[in-house]
């Protein structure tokens, strides 16, 4: 039989372990996104490639930095890009620098969509503000820059 004391520590420290709540929170954030971008868009339906938008480039990027930026496989981005492409959101061309490799590009709807998943952002950022304050959010912020970042340079 498990001790009440180990209990009480695992209790403490799955409620409370900052890997467990980065997960909540991210669950929150992504809900409270898919739930605007539905009022937004319409579409009961998410982007299921919606998920490496953030590691696409504004002015374009090789499909081989994107899976390495996303961690995933080149197979998995290829199956992710597929859906980007029928909802027109991106395109593909082929790399002049290098005939095998290709690089995926926003649409013009595909701009459209990020202006909308980022007017979405701003709006779950005011939620989080009136739930936080807006010293918090800051401070949040910073500290989520510097752990994303400590290793990498931001986005383009």
């Amino acid at each position: 039989m498990i001790s009440a004391r180990k209990i009480a520590q695992l209790r403490s420290a799955r409620s409370f372990g900052i890997g467990r709540l980065f997960l909540l929170a991210r669950r929150d954030f992504s809900q409270r996104l898919s739930k605007k971008m539905v009022e937004k868009t319409g579409n009961t339906n998410p982007i299921v490639g919606g998920s490496i938008l953030p590691f696409i480039d504004l002015e374009g990027t090789r499909s081989t930095e994107v899976a390495r930026r996303a961690g995933i496989s080149k197979q998995a981005v290829g199956k992710l890009l597929k859906d980007l492409e029928d909802a027109s959101l991106v395109t593909r061309s082929q790399d002049e620098s290098d005939g095998r490799a290709q690089i995926i590009f926003f649409t013009d709807a595909g701009v459209d969509y990020l202006q909308q998943i980022h007017a979405s952002i701003k709006s779950i950022e005011q939620e989080y503000e009136a739930i936080l304050g807006k010293q918090e959010v800051e401070n949040l912020r910073s500290s989520l820059s510097k752990l994303a970042y400590a290793e990498n340079t931001p986005p383009k």
